[in-house]
């Protein structure tokens, strides 16, 4: 995958996450409308630029600008 989408689908991500904080990568996918994979590529780009924590949450990977616990 283009590097460039996933810049780009990083940005959906951090604008959906403007909404709600604590979300599961499955749950976060639906909202964004993209594949779980295309979806975790994204977020593991966020995490690389330390804008988003990532977490498990009652079994789920969840995502969040701060820490869940």
């Amino acid at each position: 995958m283009d590097k460039k989408i996933v810049g780009v689908n990083a940005g959906k991500i951090w604008h959906v996450l403007n909404e709600v904080d604590g979300i599961s990568i499955p749950e976060l996918a639906r909202k964004v409308n993209l594949s779980v994979e295309s979806t975790a590529l994204a977020v593991g780009w966020l995490a690389r630029e330390n804008k988003v924590f990532i977490e498990r949450k009652n079994g789920l990977v969840a995502v969040s600008y701060t820490h869940l616990t």
